[in-house]
């Protein structure tokens, strides 16, 4: 699948144990990389999951933002779109 953030494409992955290959539970390729990928790991479950793709989308959309604002926007929206009810849909 691929994901469009601001005009530009990621292929998105989900990677078996990618948390334990890379040590994050998520990964973004630079906004200026061809080829891109988005990655969460495939074991991510319920609002975790949303979390870490929003996380990753977070980097993708604005390179130059700290960590520490990712993690804090990307905990925060997760959390508020959990409690709204949103969940994934098995397709």
């Amino acid at each position: 699948m691929r994901v469009k953030i601001l005009s530009k494409y990621w292929k998105f992955m989900r990677v078996k144990d990618l948390k334990e290959v890379g040590g994050a539970c998520g990964q973004i390729d630079h906004p200026d990389k061809k080829g891109k990928t988005l990655k969460v790991d495939d074991g991510l479950v319920d609002c975790q999951e949303l979390e870490i793709i929003i996380h990753e989308f977070l980097h993708g959309a604005d390179w130059s933002k700290d960590e520490e604002w990712i993690v804090e926007t990307s905990e925060d929206l997760s959390r508020f779109l959990w409690r709204l009810g949103y969940r994934k849909c098995e397709s």
